[in-house]
């Protein structure tokens, strides 16, 4: 149930909501802004308010419950009352994953919870602070309200504070290497707009690459329109999308001959997709896509087939 404000700092955070950046495509160096990697987690807003931490998402849903190790922000936040903004994410091989995030966030039985949280750690990226003992500091410019951030954070896990780099396309180059989610640019001077979409915050994130099963073909009409794709989890074969863009003629025929030899009678996706002239196949084939982002029920947005690979089914993982 929503929190019913018993005082100035609740009523605050029942009324705030996340600002959000304008897409950028190409990356930028100005002096105007300072940069910020873009983590691929989940937004969430915390009130840290006498020794207690209450959570929301973007859409101003708790989330208090999802994510328990949270609650160590009571003892690392040096003020009676703080809002803060930043981003949870969960590591997997190193990097942060989206799929793994998302599990703690869908997540509603407190038993799965504590079992996730043991399996699936997660840190909060923190990177704004929005009020701060009575004060609503959104008007005030963004490089002092990260100052105050660093002052009254201590900066201990599950806790992480978001840097800042001054040179916007080395970091862009940068995070292009490691595979990372992208770059925030952030107007210096600028004021937190909450719950609009501002070009003060500019967000550049280059297309991203997985690797896929191929689970599955949609047979319009008899031809091959898409191939359905999926990826590993905790070892089940997880449905993620569907790609027919960038796939060549000739490979269309192929997949027409090889479904014949390799159909399925079931599919072998945990979550199949339901739909009309769907063809199942055993998960042997892989095919890398390049996408733009995930979707909150975890689906390839604007995917594109890149091609298929010679790589085992077993390395397309979440």
């Amino acid at each position: 149930m929503p929190l019913k404000p018993s005082s100035p700092a609740q009523a605050f955070f029942a009324g705030v909501q996340p600002m959000e950046p304008v897409s950028r495509k190409e990356p930028l160096n100005s002096n105007a802004y300072t940069y910020q990697i873009k983590w691929d987690g989940v937004r969430i807003l915390a009130l840290v308010e006498r020794g207690r931490v209450i959570l929301k998402n973007r859409r101003g849903r708790p989330r208090t419950a999802q994510y328990p190790e949270l609650q160590e922000l009571a003892g690392l936040v040096r003020a009676q009352s703080a809002v803060l903004d930043g981003e949870v994410v969960a590591l997997a091989e190193g990097k942060p994953s989206f799929a793994r995030v998302i599990q703690r966030d869908f997540c509603r039985r407190e038993q799965v919870i504590r079992a996730l949280q043991r399996r699936i750690p997660c840190t909060y990226c923190l990177f704004d602070l929005l009020y701060l003992d009575g004060e609503d500091l959104t008007g005030r410019p963004l490089e002092e309200r990260q100052r105050l951030l660093e002052e009254i954070v201590a900066a201990a896990a599950p806790v992480y504070l978001n840097e800042n780099f001054p040179d916007g396309e080395i970091l862009y180059r940068e995070i292009v290497e490691a595979g990372l989610e992208g770059v925030v640019a952030k107007r210096k001077g600028s004021p937190y707009r909450s719950g609009r979409k501002s070009p003060d915050w500019l967000k550049i994130k280059p297309r991203r690459r997985q690797l896929c099963v191929v689970g599955g073909l949609s047979m319009p009409g008899g031809t091959v329109g898409a191939l359905l794709l999926g990826a590993y989890r905790d070892g089940e074969l997880l449905y993620i999308g569907r790609a027919g863009s960038g796939l060549k003629r000739e490979e269309l025929l192929l997949l027409r001959d090889y479904a014949r030899q390799a159909g399925s009678a079931r599919p072998h996706f945990s979550n199949p997709p339901r739909g009309r002239d769907l063809l199942w196949l055993e998960p042997r084939l892989t095919v890398l896509v390049e996408f733009a982002e995930w979707t909150a029920d975890l689906r390839l947005r604007v995917p594109v087939v890149v091609g298929f690979t010679g790589r085992p089914p077993a390395e397309a993982r979440l």
